[in-house]
């Protein structure tokens, strides 16, 4: 929310950077530091730091990428966040298939980051068997996502440390991706919901890039009143109380 910041008076591209700086992590060689952000002006200031990866977090659900749109991408940001229903199609709880923005933006040199993932049932499609590692292995394999974000580390870390996980290596037990229609297939005529419209494709209109409001001098709101613009020209500023209840 940088830019609603910036008309507070609050600088937090600024801020962020100075910390970074004053930690050290502009000359981190060891591990490696992502910016997210969904406004493009807030990626394109951390180009000062080619160190760091920087990630367009695109928050509503899309089934493609335009071509322009990729070019509008590539300007600010060297990965893209997607939500989980733009990677794959579920319909219904129902895994159906895979969109073709996540191969597109690949192909054009982008990292795709999914998620974010978690693990209580009622978030995974049936075809993942309420077991969130086979959502990861479907990522993975699947979805080739080169990162997820997920509210349960432990459970990723678990998964990519097993060597159930590596399908190349023939094991006798292999934790397998889902298969997109292996369920549908199955399903009672009637169980399905009605198909939702298709996702939009994602087109460089809805690549904002407007600079960021600069920081007013003067905040726009105090702690225990705000300042309201007079009713009359020649006449004294009203005031308002703001004060918290409490109760």
């Amino acid at each position: 929310h940088a830019a609603y910041l910036a008309t507070r008076g609050l600088d937090v591209v600024d801020a962020v950077s100075n910390a970074l700086i004053k930690s050290g992590y502009d000359k981190e060689t060891k591990q490696q530091v992502f910016i997210q952000s969904e406004d493009p002006p807030v990626l394109s200031a951390f180009k000062k730091f080619p160190k760091f990866n920087r990630v367009f977090e695109i928050e509503f659900d899309i089934r493609d990428v335009s071509k322009p749109s990729v070019v509008e991408i590539k300007e600010f940001a060297n990965a893209v966040k997607l939500r989980r229903s733009s990677a794959a199609q579920v319909d219904g709880f129902y895994l159906t298939g895979f969109n073709a923005v996540v191969e597109r933006l690949r192909d054009a040199d982008i990292q795709v980051h999914v998620g974010v993932l978690k693990n209580e049932f009622m978030s995974l499609a049936f075809d993942y068997w309420a077991d969130p590692m086979v959502e990861i292995a479907t990522d993975t394999w699947s979805v080739l996502a080169d990162g997820l974000v997920t509210e349960f580390p432990s459970t990723a870390a678990a998964y990519f440390r097993s060597p159930c996980s590596d399908i190349k290596r023939n094991m006798s037990y292999t934790i397998k991706p889902g298969e997109p229609g292996a369920l549908v297939d199955m399903a009672a005529y009637g169980a399905l919901p009605p198909a939702p419209p298709p996702a939009p494709v994602l087109e460089p209109a809805d690549v904002h890039r407007q600079p960021l409001p600069l920081c007013p001098t003067e905040p726009m709101f105090r702690t225990f009143r705000c300042r309201l613009p007079p009713k009359e020209t020649g006449k004294n500023a009203e005031y308002t109380a703001n004060l918290a209840a409490d109760g």
